[in-house]
């Protein structure tokens, strides 16, 4: 397996390379051989990359062109087959169709997405409350001294985002051992750290309309939690009995139990 220094920059050059596109990355077999011996399968098992469709082009080694050439395959029951052929037709003549190794066709991809659900897993949100927008994707909600905290990842930087401040994403992971972590101290900090002033930037009623938003969304987290406890004390109780339990704490905000049953699982 390879190092812990090794596995964090492997790591740091792949989200350099998400950083650099719009659209999901390719990792293909010539650049895998570069990683560390181990780190592929690592990855994988991580989830920071996913098997991609296998390669439908590829450079040919038969002579110094090096031509990017597409790939025949030929399958049947028992295997599979791969070759190219030169478009050269002296060259064709003299070397014919060239196997190529179906293992050298193999690719792998990475995205900003893909960061996301990995991020979203190291901290413990649901993956089911991911929301993609065109320059942010936002994880869920974590709590803070003041309150519930939107946690997002931005693209452009690639960056974590936490109550209007930002943190790049290669300086938040890291590896130790085989292990992939994430920062929580400084995830704490920017929890607590107070909004940076947007009164110069955003219209008034811009400004209400996504504070309110943001604390709905906070109601309801606190009406998950509760009913998730709930359940785990009560497993038969229904979820009418828990809203009206619900609906009796702070946490209701004065919401009748109905309204309360309607929202509690979102």
């Amino acid at each position: 397996m390879p190092s812990e220094t090794t596995l964090n920059r492997t790591l740091a050059a792949l989200i350099e390379h998400i950083a650099s596109s719009d659209k999901p990355i390719i990792i293909d077999y010539r650049t895998s051989l570069k990683w560390q011996s181990g780190a592929l399968e690592l990855f994988l098992k991580l989830g920071l990359i996913k098997k991609a469709s296998m390669a439908k082009s590829i450079e040919c080694k038969g002579c110094d062109n090096h031509c990017f050439m597409d790939v025949i395959t030929h399958t049947n029951k028992s295997n599979a087959r791969a070759f190219i052929v030169c478009e050269d037709p002296e060259m064709q003549s003299q070397m014919g169709r060239m196997e190529i190794s179906i293992e050298h066709l193999k690719q792998w991809e990475s995205s900003i997405k893909q960061m996301a659900y990995v991020v979203s897993n190291l901290l413990d949100l649901d993956s089911s409350h991911t929301k993609f927008a065109k320059d942010k994707i936002q994880l869920g909600m974590l709590k803070s001294s003041m309150g519930r905290r939107w946690v997002s990842i931005l693209q452009k930087p690639l960056s974590i985002e936490i109550n209007q401040h930002t943190i790049p994403l290669n300086e938040i992971l890291f590896f130790e051992g085989k292990e992939l972590l994430i920062d929580e101290l400084q995830i704490n900090e920017l929890l607590e750290r107070p909004p940076t002033s947007t009164s110069n930037q955003y219209t008034q009623s811009t400004d209400k309309r996504e504070e309110g938003k943001i604390k709905t969304q906070a109601m309801y987290q606190d009406w998950n939690d509760e009913y998730i406890i709930q359940k785990n004390n009560k497993p038969n109780a229904s979820d009418t009995w828990i809203s009206k339990k619900i609906a009796k704490m702070d946490i209701s905000q004065g919401k009748s139990s109905e309204y309360i049953r309607k929202n509690m699982k979102n």
